[in-house]
């Protein structure tokens, strides 16, 4: 071969492994660029879900987030949303409110709990709502209509109505009026410095709370819906601080779930599997826990110690007063009282649901002794 040829030759050589050098180069900055595109928007729900670092079982505005405050939208490329209109209940509030203004609102990300997520929603005309979106939940949309009928018909003053409410085979929204004043467990529990939590509010508010339960129970038994996660993240308070019974009826937690330990619940739930009277049962023995708190000021779970297991070995050991929490028994109350509503907590959270009282029961008990009470603030010198 002569020189001048062999010189093309490598040049052409050369020239073809350039190209093939630049088309890679080429391929993989396109390929780059695609998942830039196809990857989740930062203001989708799916993408903060992602990094939400939560503890499962707080709901309403107790949901544990590290995620600072910001903008998302309640709709995410991981929804199964479908074009249907919203199932407004009977609220004045909200009547125009239309499914696509829900989903495209600006919404903070309140938390995220074990079958749902909580956003805070606010509307450009300042309306402030709240919205529960359930995953998960094996029911029915007829089944869950009629739910939501019959919760809406069973109204009471400390019971938070659902507004509005969207359901699909996957997905379900509810929408509701948002409670700026957190919740009881906040008000027991919260790390910000705790507002003054006398005696007798604490009695009011279990007296609030057991009249509006009764209701409830007596009002939704034939048809089988209990509240089924009674606890006090689930005990909103209002705008005057009277309590208001969230998310009743929503969803009965699962007695084989091992989580449900975190609730301080487990053992009850293990009880009450099966019929819907032993999920009224349920309620009893959650509204028994609550009580709990109101008397002890303690968490349901603290470093794996369970409160109704310390307060049954502190009262077998007969060292009752070291049951109650210091502050209210430094405000006066009467041990007499405190003694007494001790005693009806104990009796909700029998092991045995059958042992436990009814609702019922348990209303005319407290205000027994909250007339007592009462009247012992009358007569104070």
């Amino acid at each position: 071969m002569k020189p001048i040829s062999k010189s093309i030759v490598m040049f052409s050589g050369y020239i073809a492994l350039g190209l093939v050098i630049i088309g890679l180069i080429l391929c993989r900055l396109k390929k780059k660029k695609r998942e830039r595109v196809e990857a989740p928007s930062p203001c989708k729900v799916a993408s903060v879900d992602d990094i939400v670092d939560t503890k499962p079982s707080f709901t309403s505005t107790d949901f544990k987030t590290d995620v600072s405050k910001s903008d998302y939208s309640i709709y995410s490329t991981e929804s199964a949303f479908v074009p249907s209109s919203l199932v407004v209940l009977t609220s004045p509030i909200i009547s125009d409110l239309k499914f696509e203004d829900l989903l495209s609102a600006p919404a903070e990300l309140l938390g995220r709990g074990k079958h749902g997520t909580l956003y805070r929603v606010i509307f450009e005309n300042g309306m402030v709502l709240a919205v529960k979106r359930i995953k998960g939940w094996m029911i029915s949309t007829d089944e869950f209509k009629h739910r939501m009928q019959r919760l809406d018909q069973a109204k009471h003053l400390n019971v938070l109505p659902a507004l509005a409410f969207y359901c699909s085979i996957h997905e379900k929204l509810l929408v509701y009026e948002y409670q700026p004043n957190g919740s009881l467990f906040t008000l027991l529990h919260g790390k910000q410095p705790r507002r003054k939590f006398e005696w007798a509010s604490r009695l009011k508010i279990a007296a609030k709370i057991a009249e509006a339960l009764a209701y409830m129970h007596l009002e939704l038994y034939v048809d089988g819906i209990p509240h089924g996660n009674l606890k006090s993240t689930n005990i909103l308070l209002k705008n005057n601080m009277e309590p208001c019974i969230s998310e009743y009826g929503l969803m009965v937690m699962d007695p084989q779930d091992p989580s449900s330990s975190l609730n301080g619940l487990n053992s009850m739930q293990q009880q009450t599997k099966g019929t819907s009277t032993n999920g009224f049962k349920a309620d009893i023995y959650g509204f028994g826990v609550i009580l709990l708190e109101l008397l002890t000021g303690k968490l349901v779970q603290n470093d794996g110690i369970d409160l109704t297991s310390w307060v049954h070995s502190v009262v077998r050991e007969e060292w009752t007063v070291e049951v109650f929490d210091k502050s209210i028994i430094l405000d006066g109350a009467s041990e007499e009282r405190m003694l007494n509503l001790l005693q009806v907590a104990i009796k909700c959270v029998n092991q045995a649901p059958e042992s436990r009282p009814s609702i019922s029961q348990v209303v005319s008990m407290i205000n027994t002794i909250k007339e007592e009470d009462d009247k012992s603030l009358v007569y104070e010198p």
